[in-house]
């Protein structure tokens, strides 16, 4: 129990956990101050943003996108279609500048592994999302490529800065090359809303989920859970995210 109360003390001096403390220090302050009601407001600020930064909110919200799909026990397909979600420009790589953030990097680590197994054409799908970011579809394909699956393997798709755009461009590049049942390669929490843009281009994909960020040990309750974090609101707010995209 030690280290989750030593967790927990770091936790309320840093980001967020210090606003909850200041928020709760308010309240009781004005309580003793003022004795009015005055104090419920700090109080319920300081309860709705510890619920929104501990990973048992967090984590609960992502299971809610991340338990819809699983991935198949055999592919079935004739391509995978991997979907790009960020980039990092100007920093070191080991074959150039640039690099992938996380959720692109398991994405594409993925689909190299999975074509290790079982080749396939290989559709990246992504572009240069703002002015100051690269171009993640082709720091993606730099990446497979690095990883063992053939350039002449890959097809690129690098126009992309939306969900729906990967849809729509992907499908004209499927069609072109008379590609029929995509693998859909993308993280767990992202698959939904990519479905859903994919139907509407009328493409059935065949869902492939990876990149999961909430863990499901089965042991119950633990202190972690408890204890704020930023990743934890980070969470929520991927979370957030992606139930917003799917009303467009």
């Amino acid at each position: 129990m030690i280290i989750y109360f030593i967790k927990l003390v770091y936790s309320l001096l840093i980001p967020p956990g210090i606003f909850v403390l200041l928020l709760g220090l308010a309240a009781l302050w004005l309580y003793y101050r003022c004795g009015r009601r005055s104090w419920l407001i700090p109080l319920a600020l300081a309860f709705l943003l510890y619920l929104s930064s501990i990973p048992l909110t967090g984590e609960a919200a992502l299971r809610s996108l991340e338990d819809r799909y699983a991935p198949p026990a055999s592919i079935e397909g004739d391509a995978y279609v991997v979907l790009t979600g960020g980039a990092i420009a100007g920093t070191p790589d080991i074959d150039g500048t640039g690099h992938l953030n996380g959720y692109t990097l398991h994405r594409v680590v993925s689909a190299a592994e999975l074509y290790a197994r079982h080749p396939l054409p290989v559709l990246i799908s992504g572009g240069q999302v703002f002015a100051d970011t690269p171009n993640e579809g082709q720091l993606a394909k730099r990446k497979l490529i690095a990883l063992g699956v053939p350039e002449q393997a890959i097809l690129l798709e690098d126009r992309s800065r939306t969900t729906q755009e990967n849809a729509r461009n992907a499908k004209e590049l499927l069609e072109r090359q008379g590609l029929t049942r995509p693998v859909l390669i993308t993280s767990a929490f992202h698959m939904s809303r990519s479905i859903k843009h994919f139907k509407e281009q009328q493409v059935e994909v065949i869902p492939y989920p990876v990149n999961y960020l909430a863990g499901n040990t089965g042991g119950g309750l633990s202190g972690r859970l408890f204890v704020p974090s930023s990743a934890a609101m980070n969470q929520l707010q991927l979370v957030v995210k992606e139930y917003l995209g799917m009303l467009q």
